[in-house]
């Protein structure tokens, strides 16, 4: 009876948050229409192209050789990060940074231009504990990760709804 209504209760909770919207961060579903595209970027092989070209693969896109294959091409400028003291201690130490990374992106399809040049940008900010360096080195390389990861889901964004406005389909 006690598994019975273990598995009625979980079954109930699963519905109330899938109905209210709940979703646990990166499991959104990410699909465009199946297109080709073709990134350009300032930084081929930097990890902001890649989680973009990854992303695009797993949006269902196609990834072009050239922008002559594609329909839509992505221009990625050089990422711009800077850190910035935000608070100092009563040592005169940074006691809190702000981490912002930006970048340039351009949305054309063909030799139209579907979104012009704007700059993206992402900010965070952490406390270094100076007992613990390495850890708080840690936490700025993890932050920088998702500063990436979420400009990438700017991008997509912007193109899926780019997408849609010249399909002429709802978003």
């Amino acid at each position: 009876m006690k598994a019975l209504l273990r598995a009625t209760s979980l079954v109930l909770i699963s519905l109330v948050f899938t109905g209210c919207g709940f979703s646990l961060r990166g499991s959104e579903s990410t699909s465009l229409a199946p297109e080709t595209v073709f990134v350009r970027s300032a930084q081929e092989n930097s990890q902001l192209t890649q989680g973009l070209q990854a992303a695009l693969v797993d949006a269902q896109m196609q990834l072009a050789e050239s922008a002559a294959q594609a329909r839509y091409i992505v221009s990625v400028g050089q990422e711009d990060f800077n850190t910035s003291t935000a608070t100092v201690n009563g040592r005169a130490r940074a006691a809190q940074y702000t981490l912002r990374l930006s970048v340039e992106l351009a949305l054309d399809m063909q030799d139209q231009n579907l979104l012009a040049v704007e700059r993206i940008a992402v900010e965070r900010s952490y406390f270094e504990d100076t007992a613990n360096i390495a850890g708080s080195t840690r936490e700025a390389d993890m932050l920088r990760d998702e500063m990436r990861q979420e400009l990438v889901n700017q991008i997509l964004n912007r193109l899926r709804v780019v997408a849609a406005a010249h399909s002429g389909g709802p978003d």
